[in-house]
């Protein structure tokens, strides 16, 4: 019979809340010398247990990797490496580089299409930007969602129960592009009937209009974006790109009206790297020293515990040394005395030598015979 894994959950050494949603919450936390991310659901949402079993035992540089998930005091969760970047929803970035970003996340989603997966949640809270070996690399988090996901990327089709599929993460694709590059959602709404009754009428929205009224975007920006929405935002999956590969060749056309060439591309996202995304990188993260988590730890009673055996055993250590120090002390003391004795005796010794080379006269009188001669004698009285 195999021996039962430890859970990553009662291994962890310290935790801190990073993010609580009506979802669930978030927690990063230290585990056998590692961070990692908690994602804890709320008891009345899950995950597509399929989908996060298939994505776990993938393995690319664009997808986070899943460590451990399951259900634990009736909550679902997963586990997965920390990664050490900056979530796409605190940054507005440049055109080229935003176009940059959705070729790396198309890259990514096929991978994914290759075993028959989709995202299902594509929004900036779910990218994370993060520099591998000196490039800007997006990473894909939080796949295989039940429902619509964030309302505001959502397609037509997932508002009415439909699963996720090539052409709705088409879709939120392009209402990510927005995002990105005009820092705020295309449509905004109240409430989930609304986001779902605007996303009918999409076709009415045109993003190109503005964007040219923000007056932050050059004609040439604009007249590159401008097919980007035509292939991506539509309320009719017929009238989207006709799958990955399509919106991949419509990018690169885009970037190639912008730039000069790859070389160019890749100068505007390294300022970028260097600039805007290590700047928030350098921002303080959380230390998960303090233990603040939804679910007890099995198989201990905590962290100060330990600290009260350890505490114990250095008061132990330190009176064993106390004893010790004092038993010499004490042993040196009867030392000295002994050697004083000793010494005491020997002059005793001597001077019962020095009374047997005396007279006996002398002795017995203990007084020189010669001094008596010469004292006065006493009258007697009658």
């Amino acid at each position: 019979m195999s021996e039962k894994v430890q859970s990553l959950l009662d291994l962890v050494a310290g935790g801190v809340p990073l993010h609580q949603g009506g979802e669930a919450d978030i927690y990063r936390v230290s585990a056998k010398d590692h961070a990692y991310v908690l994602k804890w659901y709320k008891r009345a949402s899950a995950f597509d247990l399929g989908t996060v079993e298939q994505i776990a035992s993938l393995n690319a540089d664009g997808l986070y990797k899943i460590r451990e998930f399951g259900e634990r005091d009736g909550h679902s969760y997963v586990v997965y490496d920390y990664i050490p970047g900056v979530s796409a929803s605190e940054l507005r970035v440049p055109v080229v580089v935003a176009l940059f970003i959705l070729r790396s996340l198309v890259a990514t989603l096929e991978t994914l299409k290759s075993k028959q997966l989709h995202h299902g949640d594509l929004n900036p809270g779910n990218i994370v930007l993060t520099a591998n070996k000196g490039r800007l690399q997006p990473v894909l988090i939080d796949c295989g969602i039940l429902g619509p996901g964030a309302l505001a990327y959502a397609a037509p089709e997932r508002f009415q129960g439909k699963s996720a599929d090539e052409k709705s993460d088409v879709y939120s694709l392009g209402m990510l592009l927005f995002r990105l590059v005009y820092g705020s959602e295309l449509v905004t709404a109240d409430g989930y009937d609304e986001y779902a009754a605007k996303s009918l009428s999409i076709d009415c929205c045109d993003p190109s209009q503005v964007l040219y009224a923000s007056g932050r975007f050059t004609v040439a920006e604009i007249s590159a974006l401008a097919p980007l929405w035509k292939a991506t935002v539509r309320a009719d999956v017929e009238n989207r790109a006709e799958d990955l590969d399509e919106l991949d060749e419509i990018l690169e056309i885009a970037l190639g009206k912008l730039t000069a060439g790859e070389a160019a591309v890749q100068k505007a996202v390294h300022d970028f790297v260097e600039g805007e995304l290590q700047e928030k990188m350098r921002q303080k993260v959380p230390d998960p020293s303090e233990i603040a988590l939804p679910y007890k730890i099995a198989g201990r009673q905590g962290k100060f515990c330990w600290w009260k055996v350890s505490f114990f055993l250095g008061l132990v250590l330190i009176l064993i040394v106390l004893a010790v120090s004092v038993l010499k002390s004490g042993r040196s003391d009867v030392d000295d005395a002994g050697d004083l004795l000793l010494k005491k005796s020997r002059s005793l010794e001597n001077f019962d030598e020095l009374l047997d080379s005396v007279p006996s006269e002398s002795t017995e009188s203990g007084v020189d015979s010669s001094l008596l001669q010469d004292l006065p004698t006493p009258e007697l009285r009658e």
